[in-house]
């Protein structure tokens, strides 16, 4: 980053600098009064060479030009700063009429243009308006920033040669466009990796959208997909833009793919394809540039066999692939894991970080963990809370993982005595179940008779992600 480039970041509540530019004295002198007794700090330069070398010495936050000076123009100015400063916003003023002059302007970049002749209150409602899109737009990028150190391949917890190894292949597509499938059974952290893969690469600034495919109703996820236009269906009373044009630039996580419908997987394929998208019932198809990652902990080559998945589609999908390896077959990950989760939980239940007893941790490093991750995690989120005196012992951990007899609890009287009502049972059975069988949604929603998406809809809100 150039010395200009690292003076050009403006902080929310600091006053802004503009650089107003004109070979007009009277009009630079004016302006800058005007903006001067908004507030603002003014600075003036009577040419374009000499609103360069201004810049140079001490970046504004904000550069207001005339499109037409002796010498330079506007527009070469603009390109100018864009070599020197690329985000320094430009504001460009032209004459009246001047419509092509002021399209000109906004092609090579400019953040917004101004009419002559221009009333002072129009002029400082303008470069409030900008200033404003500069400030949300730093915030944003400083958020984005956080995700990135928050999410990145750094922060993945592997120690394991296993894991490792995951890490290491997932380094090398990192910076491609090309789409990638992630396999590995529920709670081993697909999601984690997927938004590795996003915040490590060149879209990082642009959105990560995951979708859930098993937890949208087949009569949804199409529309959700892709979108609408107004009148498409009965209650299309406005247009809906679908997630694929919601993550432009970026990625789009598609979890859990095996439970996408057989016939919307056609589309599905014709999309990556074509990289354009027509929304129900449009007439037209909008180009999209989006990544795609997908996730799953189905077995798909089988799912292709019994005839519920495109073999088209998952070769097209699976340029790249990446298969996360289950808990127990990285137990070297398992004591830093336990360690991460320790501080975390703690520091949730405002608690000091308990002590592991012995029997405890060995019992974590024989266990076979069957919901993986996840399930270490909310051993240890419980382990944590139940712990007395800062020691963590089996005896705190939850049944279903040590098989201790449960404490005596009929769920319906307490359901009674609370006052539940029955959609709230329903959930919690539902969540009793899911716990007894490890977090395994598939499992559990075998137990209960019923659909994994209905099983998701049941736990509402409490549904994790892969």
């Amino acid at each position: 980053m150039s010395k200009a480039q690292s003076q050009c970041v403006m902080a929310m509540n600091d006053t802004a600098t503009i650089l107003v530019v004109d070979d007009d004295r009277e009009m630079v002198n004016l302006l800058c009064d005007v903006l001067s007794e908004a507030g603002y700090t003014a600075r003036s330069a009577n040419s374009a060479a000499e609103a360069l070398a201004r810049v140079r010495e001490d970046c504004p936050d904000l550069v207001i030009s005339d499109v037409r000076m002796s010498g330079m123009s506007g527009h070469e100015l603009q390109n100018e700063l864009r070599e020197l400063v690329p985000d320094l916003p430009v504001v460009i003023i032209t004459a009246f009429g001047s419509i092509e002059s002021a399209v000109e302007s906004m092609k090579l970049g400019a953040a917004d243009y101004i009419t002559k002749p221009f009333r002072n209150d129009q002029f400082l409602v303008l470069v409030a308006r900008v200033l404003e899109n500069i400030q949300l737009r730093q915030e944003i990028r400083r958020l984005r920033g956080d995700l990135a150190r928050s999410y990145g391949i750094g922060t993945i917890i592997a120690a394991d040669p296993k894991m490792k190894a995951v890490l290491r292949k997932l380094e090398q597509f990192v910076d491609t466009n090309a789409t990638v499938v992630i396999t590995g059974e529920s709670g081993t952290g697909k999601d984690l990796l997927a938004r590795a893969l996003h915040f490590e690469s060149r879209r990082r600034d642009a959105p990560f959208v995951p979708v859930n495919c098993a937890a949208l109703p087949d009569n949804l996820i199409e529309s959700e997909l892709f979108g609408y236009a107004r009148g498409a269906f009965t209650d299309a009373r406005q247009s809906k833009l679908g997630l694929f044009q919601a993550a432009r630039g970026g990625t789009l996580f598609l979890d859990e793919i095996s439970e996408m419908p057989y016939a919307l997987q056609a589309k599905l394929l014709r999309v990556i394809e074509d990289k354009k998208v027509r929304p129900l019932g449009a007439t037209e198809e909008t180009p999209i540039d989006v990544r795609i990652v997908a996730a799953t902990n189905t077995n798909l080559d089988k799912a292709i066999a019994d005839g519920k998945f495109r073999a088209d589609l998952f070769y097209r999908l699976a340029t790249f692939t990446l298969s996360v390896p289950p808990l127990r077959e990285r137990r070297d990950d398992i004591p830093l894991l336990i360690k991460h989760f320790l501080v975390r939980a703690s520091a949730e239940a405002g608690k000091p970080i308990p002590i592991i007893e012995p029997e405890a941790m060995d019992f974590f490093m024989s266990y076979r963990w069957p919901g993986n991750v996840r399930e270490l995690q909310s051993a240890i989120q419980s382990g944590v809370i139940l712990s007395r005196q800062s020691r963590l012992t089996v005896a705190d951990l939850p049944a279903s993982m040590t098989g201790a007899a449960a404490p005596t609890s009929n769920l319906l009287e307490d359901a009674v005595a609370r006052k539940f009502t029955l959609e709230r049972v329903e959930q919690q059975y539902a969540r009793m179940i899911l716990e007894s069988v490890g977090g395994n949604k598939t499992e559990a929603a075998a137990i209960l008779k019923i659909d994994r998406k209905t099983l998701y809809r049941k736990l509402g809100e409490y549904v994790d992600e892969d």
